[in-house]
């Protein structure tokens, strides 16, 4: 499987068929038991591999939860911008795209999951990476975030979307599916 520029293909299957475990593969987070993964050109997880890939992953625990979601952000938009400035610039753009500036203003650890998930979209578009894994991306979300997550996507026609999901409503908005059983 390949994913090109632009391309939107969806993972679908029942719990336990593996769809997470792809994404930690691309994401390079977890080694494959047999071939191979590579993003760019790399082997996934690699350092040449670090800017090209945006994740949000299901069940993740990675933000600091005493901080607010702009925190976290600025954190993590320092890891992928040397210049703080374009860091906060990057922060700032997301939070209006999205519309979560009230969302971002909040302590992680007193936001809800549809609000965690929010975040975590945002993380995830961070230095405008090249491929984004998106583990079951709607589950937790509103009309209406659903609706500024697919539109984050449109506007963004050159990035390559692997979507793990069991909302059929997800499924238009991909080019391509792949089925994995348990």
């Amino acid at each position: 499987m390949a994913a090109q520029p632009g391309e939107r293909i969806a993972l679908v299957g029942p719990n336990g068929s593996g769809k997470t475990t792809v994404l930690r593969c691309a994401a390079g987070t977890l080694l494959p038991t047999t071939g191979e993964v590579r993003v760019g050109g790399h082997p996934a997880g690699t350092l040449a591999t670090k800017h090209l890939v945006g994740a949000s992953l299901s069940q993740e625990r990675s933000f600091y939860l005493r901080l607010s979601g702009r925190q976290n952000l600025l954190f993590y938009a320092s890891l992928r911008h040397s210049a703080r400035r374009a860091a906060a610039r990057q922060v700032a753009s997301i939070e209006d795209e999205l519309e979560i500036t009230d969302i971002a203003s909040n302590r992680m650890d007193r936001c809800s999951s549809g609000m965690l998930q929010q975040i975590s979209l945002a993380r995830a578009l961070l230095g405008d990476p090249q491929l984004l894994l998106l583990d079951e991306p709607t589950r937790s979300l509103d009309t209406d975030a659903v609706g500024r997550l697919w539109g984050a996507i449109d506007r963004r026609p050159q990035l390559a979307v692997l979507i793990a999901t069991h909302r059929e409503d997800d499924l238009p908005h991909c080019d391509d599916q792949i089925h994995l059983h348990a």
